[in-house]
């Protein structure tokens, strides 16, 4: 579906863990931050083509906000049952990316097995997978002295409203085979019955806090 110029959202920068940046930048000292987003949104990485990864068209008609992250990565559908984990990490130079990227994944897959989350993994690039479902994406952003780590975990996300939003990637992992949003992602609160977004944010809070600071 192609966009009209005319209907096209503005973009705006995804700026929502400014507060934990600052600190760590002024503190030098690792943090971590775990909340649910706050309403319906579209994201993109820093390299997308909006135009290819997101119903632009649909997002204005329907009040859908598009946000353009500092990280990699194709656009995600973001909701109040996704929650967001962010770490950010004192690091010099630039060297050494993919290995502070698998730290994070492994730090929050670590923070889900000590919660009885067991069985997820780190697949593709980046990606939290349950059996061979994604359960979350994560994007990496490196600048002078800290890195950036977010991952948006989806425990009771409205997949509908991912398939209306977002057409296929046009690149994808090997592990998702071409299938539809549908068929290769899944809810956490569908595979680990009476999770909840509260009891989830304030143990892997608790848990990155053991294990980063």
């Amino acid at each position: 579906m192609a966009s009209d110029p005319m209907l096209s959202p503005r973009i705006r920068a995804y700026d929502f863990d400014q507060d934990l940046l600052e600190r760590v930048r002024q503190t030098g000292q690792p943090g971590a931050a775990v909340y649910p987003f706050a309403f319906p949104a579209v994201v993109a990485g820093r390299g997308s083509d909006l135009d290819k990864e997101i119903y632009l068209s649909l997002c204005t008609g329907d009040g859908i906000p598009v946000f353009r992250r500092m990280g990699g990565g194709c656009a995600v559908f973001l909701d109040p049952g996704t929650l967001i984990v962010s770490i950010v990490l004192p690091a010099q130079g630039f060297a050494g990316i993919q290995r502070l990227f698998n730290f994070c994944n492994q730090q929050l897959i670590r923070g889900f097995a000590a919660m009885g989350l067991t069985g997820i993994f780190q697949d593709g690039i980046s990606d939290l997978v349950l059996a061979d479902r994604k359960v979350g994406g994560s994007s990496f952003y490196r600048s002078k002295g800290i890195s950036y780590y977010t991952a948006g975990v989806l425990v009771s996300t409205d997949l509908d409203a991912m398939e209306r939003y977002l057409p296929h990637p046009p690149r994808e992992p090997a592990y998702r085979r071409n299938r539809s949003h549908r068929e290769f992602v899944t809810c956490l609160d569908r595979a680990f019955p009476g999770l909840t977004l509260e009891n989830l944010s304030a143990g892997l809070r608790d848990q990155l806090k053991m294990s980063l600071l």
